[in-house]
């Protein structure tokens, strides 16, 4: 995993993501796609209330498609306090099935204290 210090920032809203290689995709069932893989989501955070789970595959950020960290660490920089946005999301069934399910949300306005 890609974890240094100083890595996760108030506009990853509780969510942290890996690139999905080749081999964690056969791993999880997602042979074929493209996107950052979610490793975790912090309780009670912007992420846990759009109710992303460990392993959802994040393929877009308002229409923008995403197949590396960085794509979207970028897409994510770009959104602004109060603003809409849509998370296109990769979801595997128990019947093996992907679902693909749009997470919609506001940006969190932060809390400095």
């Amino acid at each position: 995993m890609t974890d240094q210090p100083g890595d996760a920032s108030p506009a990853e809203f509780g969510l942290r993501v890996d690139n999905l290689t080749p081999d964690r995709a056969n791993r999880i069932g997602m042979e074929g796609q493209k996107g950052v893989v979610v490793t975790d989501v912090e309780p009670a955070s912007f992420a846990d209330d759009l109710n992303f789970s460990r392993g959802d595959v994040i393929a877009e950020v308002n229409r923008q498609p995403v197949s590396s960290v960085a794509e979207y660490k970028a897409a994510i920089s770009k959104l602004k306090p109060g603003q809409n946005v849509v998370f296109k999301v990769l979801r595997r069934q128990d019947n093996n099935r992907i679902l693909t399910v749009f997470l919609p949300g506001v940006v969190p306005v932060e809390n400095v204290q």
